[in-house]
């Protein structure tokens, strides 16, 4: 009987949400829904991490081809509808961030560099692996570099970015190609010689926001393209 109260409960939440959203504007009645709106749902009410949530609806909204603020106005009548108030900052940042980085997603793809960090993109990236293994793949690898903690807000992760990106520029200062692979997360496609271990360590050393400095791992090529690509995959996972 609790799981169907609770079940009942996330209904109404929802019924009266969407009626919220809809006097305040929201024009796409029919596509409103989203599994993200549930997971929304339960973390205002304390069963999930708001700010991934946040972040989860805003890429999710922006996916739907909804606007920035029509996608705020949404989330608003959310917290109106839960009784809980305003959105906090918290919310409105990682829903902002979630929205900003699934709409300018495509933008990324078809340029040779990431417009914040100046760093190529994954699809750069998957070119330069091309030419490699059309030779040899041998005695190449995948330096990468992020934080060690996820950054909640919008601010912390541009940073962490950016941060991230002039200490890959100050280790590798030759010829390698530096990739931004995800939000926040950069790697670099370098050569396995007596240097490397200086350039990591250098890495290492650097100082990516407050104090705290990058976790960073070497990851040898795999020594088919494929496999290669599948890595890339990966590693391109949100971080």
């Amino acid at each position: 009987m609790a799981g169907s109260d609770g079940e009942e409960d996330r209904a109404d939440m929802m019924s009266r949400w969407r009626c919220a959203s809809m006097v305040a504007g929201w024009s796409p009645a029919d596509d409103w829904w989203a599994p993200e709106v549930e997971w929304a749902i339960d973390a205002v009410r304390g069963g999930r991490d708001l700010a991934r949530a946040c972040w989860a609806l805003g890429a999710a909204r922006a996916g739907a081809g909804v606007g920035v603020t029509e996608g705020m106005d949404d989330l608003a009548a959310l917290f109106a509808a839960s009784g809980v108030g305003e959105p906090t900052f918290e919310a409105m940042s990682s829903f902002a961030a979630g929205w900003a980085e699934k709409s300018f997603a495509p933008i990324a793809e078809l340029q040779c560099e990431d417009p914040l960090t100046g760093l190529v993109t994954v699809a750069y990236l998957r070119t330069r692996l091309a030419q490699l293994y059309r030779g040899s793949a041998a005695g190449s690898c995948l330096v990468v570099a992020e934080p060690a903690e996820w950054a909640e807000e919008l601010a912390e992760r541009l940073a962490t970015a950016l941060n991230l990106a002039t200490a890959l520029r100050r280790a590798f200062p030759g010829d390698e190609t530096l990739t931004l692979l995800a939000p926040t997360r950069v790697g670099v496609l370098a050569r396995s010689d007596e240097r490397l271990p200086d350039k990591v360590a250098r890495l290492r050393a650097s100082e990516i926001l407050y104090g705290r400095r990058p976790r960073v791992r070497v990851r040898p090529l795999p020594r088919a393209y494929g496999q290669a690509l599948a890595l890339v995959r990966t590693l391109s996972l949100d971080a």
